[in-house]
C-alpha cells in the first residue's frame, strides 16, 4: 500500500507542478491569413503570382491540345497508315505527352516556377511579419505564438488573445 501511496503522491505534485508551469507560460494568436490580405504589398505579389500561373497554364493547356489532336488523328486514321508510320505518329504523341507532364512539373511541381516564385516573392513578407512577432513576443513576453490560420489542433482561443492587429499596426497598416 505504501508504493501506491507513493505513487499517488508523485502524481499529484507532477500534476500542480505542470499546472503551475502551464500557467506561467503567456502566448498569443495571430492569423496570418488575415494579417497577409490586409498588406498591400502581398496582394500585389498574390496577383503576380495568379498572373503567372494563368501564363503557364495556358501554355500547358496549347501543349495538351495539340497532343490530344494528334491523338484524335492517329485514331481516325491508323487503319490507313503503315506501321512504320504508325510507329512516328505513335512517338510523336508520347513526346508531346511527355512535354505537357514536364511543363506541368516545371511549372507546377515539388520544386517547381511557382514553388521557387512563390518562395522568393513571398519570404521577404514573411519575415517581415515574423520579426514584428518576435520584437513583439519579447517586449510582451509571450512563451509561444500559434497561428489559427496554419491548420493547427487549435480549437478555441479567446478573442483577446488574438495579436493580428497589433502587428499589423507595428507595421504600419491599418487594421480596420
Amino acid at each position: 500500500m505504501g508504493k501506491w501511496r507513493f505513487i499517488s503522491i508523485l502524481f499529484i505534485i507532477l500534476s500542480v507542478g505542470s499546472i503551475a508551469v502551464v500557467r506561467a507560460q503567456r502566448y498569443a494568436v495571430v492569423d496570418m491569413d488575415y494579417i497577409l490580405g490586409k498588406m498591400p504589398e502581398y496582394a500585389r505579389v498574390d496577383t503576380t503570382l495568379e498572373l503567372m500561373t494563368v501564363k503557364w497554364q495556358q501554355e500547358i493547356d496549347s501543349v495538351s491540345h495539340y497532343a490530344d489532336s494528334l491523338r484524335k488523328d492517329y485514331n481516325a486514321e491508323q487503319y490507313m497508315l503503315a506501321d512504320e508510320l504508325k510507329a512516328k505518329r505513335m512517338l510523336q504523341i508520347q513526346n508531346a505527352e511527355t512535354e505537357v507532364r514536364n511543363l506541368r512539373t516545371s511549372y507546377f511541381g515539388y520544386q517547381g516556377e511557382l514553388f521557387k516564385r512563390r518562395a522568393q516573392l513571398v519570404q521577404p513578407i514573411q519575415n517581415k511579419i515574423y520579426s514584428v512577432i518576435q520584437q513583439l513576443s519579447v517586449k510582451y513576453g509571450w512563451d509561444f505564438v500559434l497561428d489559427k490560420s496554419a491548420g493547427t489542433s487549435l480549437i478555441f482561443s479567446d478573442p483577446k488573445l488574438n495579436k493580428s492587429d497589433m502587428i499589423l499596426e507595428t507595421m504600419g497598416i491599418k487594421a480596420k
